[in-house]
């Protein structure tokens, strides 16, 4: 496959059905596992979308499988997520990843009941970080991501902001967990796939880009006050947008911190 294409990752259909309809989309296969892959055309540029379905186990077998295959110059995971209050973000705002952390790795730390120690092994070779299942993401392209999207939700009454993310396989559903969440790890947003697509990117040696929209506050389970359609839309328009401009993507290692 020619490398200037972008791949697209979305857990679900809902979280790719405003995107494939801004874009102009080709032919569909229903291969690897069933998963849903499309290939399209924004603007000039190239795309392929993998449904991955939800949780880490599936975004990496889907990921890993596109990857033996193809090289894009990017990996760019959208979606929405659960957002932690303490950052300022409201329900609708858009983030920008730097930093994604599974926090089920490590050694269990008697000390802290989440933040685990580091384990004895790099889970990505030379990235010491990952030992705690910390994995950096490109710092040029995040930085580059967070202007381009500021600029472009400036009138929309939406929040932009770049920081760390954090995969979960339990999602929170009280404000005790969430708040211990903010304490260990500083999150902006909480999600269940990002760990595991920057893993398999770091490995593929393939740059990644994670951004989010949030539907919800990380805490209780209030489905009322959620805005699943808000964050599907403007998740999927900065995506659209970001598939309209010149980002780098070096197929470089991401920086390390």
């Amino acid at each position: 496959m020619d490398d200037r294409n972008i791949l697209i990752l979305a857990a679900t259909e809902m979280e790719a059905t405003p995107l494939l309809e801004i874009a102009v989309t080709g032919r569909e296969t229903t291969s690897r596992a069933g998963r849903r892959i499309v290939e399209g055309k924004h603007g000039s540029q190239d795309f392929r979308l993998i449904i991955t379905g939800p949780g880490s186990i599936n975004c990496t077998q889907a990921l890993a499988a596109e990857l033996e295959n193809n090289h894009p110059r990017l990996v760019l995971q959208t979606g929405i997520a659960g957002v932690f209050r303490e950052t300022g973000l409201r329900i609708g705002d858009i983030a920008v990843a730097d930093c994604e952390t599974c926090i089920h790795t490590g050694v269990e730390d008697p000390w802290s009941p989440l933040k685990n120690a580091p384990l004895p092994f790099d889970l990505v070779s030379g990235t010491p970080s990952t030992r705690q299942g910390v994995f950096p993401i490109n710092r040029t392209l995040s930085r580059h991501a967070l202007d381009l999207l500021s600029r472009r939700f400036l009138r929309k009454k939406c929040r932009v902001m770049k920081g760390p993310f954090i995969t979960v396989s339990t999602v929170t559903a009280t404000r005790e967990r969430a708040r211990a969440l903010f304490s260990s790890f500083s999150p902006c947003m909480e999600a269940m796939e990002g760990s595991a697509a920057a893993h398999v990117a770091a490995l593929y040696n393939t740059d990644f880009l994670e951004i989010r929209c949030g539907s919800n506050y990380a805490g209780i389970r209030d489905k009322e006050k959620w805005n699943i359609p808000l964050a599907t839309q403007r998740a999927c328009r900065a995506a659209a947008f970001l598939l309209d401009t010149s980002l780098p993507g070096s197929n470089n290692k991401p920086d390390t911190p």
